[in-house]
């Protein structure tokens, strides 16, 4: 590594005076469905709709806020040629997040058991033999778990360098992931802290002037104290 420093901050969370110590590992999730093409208007029986069984499976999984460690998404879907061909091969790509590992394979394993199981259902028999879709997937490991102590000096830091300008912080866990896991995970103690920014990841995200210049205060006094 190139860095030399084995403490850090990451600016990348909603709120103001924040410090996140706790963040959640996640997986990345591609799913493939394969059927069979067919013409939808003169033979849709011998088509198999990866579609309709991926539509199945997602209405079958636990999505949103699993617990108070876990979430799932299923974000994208991508699939089909042209309004009159049962569609051969849908995409599915989604994630899972949480700050247990054994719950974050047990919702990946969950997802794809609703993908079989809408497989099963979905089957049916053309000239003699039983079609089924083919379920391909794939699950990558994103960024890993993030814990830094509350009586870590980072945080014994972060929290006199907040007191010092007028503005105590509230260091507690969150659900979003960032260069901090990652940093973390290679030894160098680092927590996210928020910048003010709301509406994150819509078309309404914004920040405050103000809260920029609060935070920028903020990170002048803790480099002093650094």
């Amino acid at each position: 590594s190139q860095l030399r420093s084995r403490r850090g901050l990451a600016l990348d969370t909603t709120g103001i005076d924040l410090a996140i110590h706790r963040a959640p590992c996640a997986d990345k999730l591609r799913f493939e469905i394969i059927g069979r093409d067919s013409h939808a208007g003169i033979a849709p029986e011998r088509g198999v709709s990866a579609i309709k069984t991926a539509a199945r499976a997602i209405a079958a999984m636990r999505l949103g806020r699993i617990d108070d460690e876990t979430t799932a998404n299923i974000g994208t879907i991508r699939g089909g040629q042209a309004i009159n061909i049962v569609p051969r091969s849908v995409v599915l790509e989604g994630e899972v997040r949480s700050h247990d590992p054994a719950k974050l394979k047990r919702q990946g394993e969950h997802m794809i058991a609703c993908l079989e199981q809408a497989a099963s259902e979905t089957s049916r028999e053309i000239d003699g033999v039983v079609v089924r879709p083919e379920i391909r997937c794939e699950i990558i490991s994103d960024y890993p778990f993030m814990h830094v102590p509350l009586e870590s000096d980072m945080v014994t830091l972060v929290r006199a360098a907040g007191e010092a300008i007028g503005h105590p912080l509230t260091v507690r866990e969150a659900g979003g992931g960032s260069d901090a896991n990652i940093f973390n995970s290679h030894g160098i103690e680092t927590l996210i802290i928020g910048t003010g920014m709301t509406h994150v990841h819509t078309e309404q995200e914004s920040v405050r002037v103000a809260d920029m210049e609060r935070v920028a205060e903020f990170l002048v006094e803790v480099m002093k104290r650094a």
